[in-house]
């Protein structure tokens, strides 16, 4: 934990839900990975659906910092619309605020080296970011984004049979949507197979939420 910290310190606000109303930002942590660039060309044949993948360029094996295929996801991505945004390099912050920077300098450095563009959001690892790392974020000219609405297909993963973890996120998301809120902000991952197999296509074909309006955009987009 972050601790000594004036509280007259700037720090980056922590944004938890979209401000832009009837919009919902998918967003998938942690990859590329092997599952990516399945995803993106089920994504490419949704023309009216944007999304946000929170990168990562060393944390699954094999890095993505190593494999052209998970690269050309991410480029991919970006060619068509969606956001890139920064995940950490190694999904891990740094107590040290020199060594915080260097880390998230190679982040930035791989997702221009594969894009073109740098990121300006960013996502901590399981959304913790304290005082000294939202002020070292503000600094750095960083919106720090976490969510309103997790899917769970992070906690899933070890529990029960696939169609069980399907079902269980499948839930998650029916009561909250039941709620009809303004706006979403979904917690998603690319690095498992059923959330890319099963969970996004039901948010985006079966949930009922574009036939009461809702669009599908990315965070930048959800937040005006």
């Amino acid at each position: 934990i972050f601790i000594g910290l004036a509280s007259s310190i700037a720090k980056s606000e922590m944004i938890y839900s979209c401000t832009e109303k009837k919009t919902i930002a998918l967003t998938f942590d942690d990859g590329p990975h092997k599952f990516s660039n399945k995803l993106v060309d089920y994504l490419v044949t949704k023309p009216d659906v944007k999304v946000t993948f929170f990168t990562v360029g060393r944390f699954h094996y094999p890095f993505a910092i190593d494999t052209q295929e998970y690269q050309d996801a991410m480029k991919k991505a970006h060619d068509n619309g969606y956001q890139i945004a920064s995940h950490t390099y190694e999904h891990k912050i740094s107590d040290d605020k020199e060594k915080f920077r260097e880390a998230l300098t190679l982040q930035e450095e791989f997702i221009e080296k594969v894009t073109g563009d740098r990121p300006r959001y960013f996502r901590a690892p399981k959304g913790h970011c304290y005082e000294e790392c939202q002020a070292n974020l503000d600094s750095w000219d960083y919106k720090l984004i976490q969510w309103d609405t997790d899917t769970k297909d992070w906690d899933l993963e070890t529990s029960g049979t696939e169609a069980q973890r399907i079902e269980d996120s499948i839930n998650i998301l029916k009561k909250k949507f039941a709620e009809e809120k303004e706006s979403y902000l979904i917690l998603m991952h690319d690095t498992e197979t059923y959330t890319v197999s099963d969970i996004a296509p039901w948010i985006i074909e079966k949930s009922g939420m574009k036939e009461k309006g809702y669009r599908f955009v990315t965070v930048a987009e959800c937040l005006g």
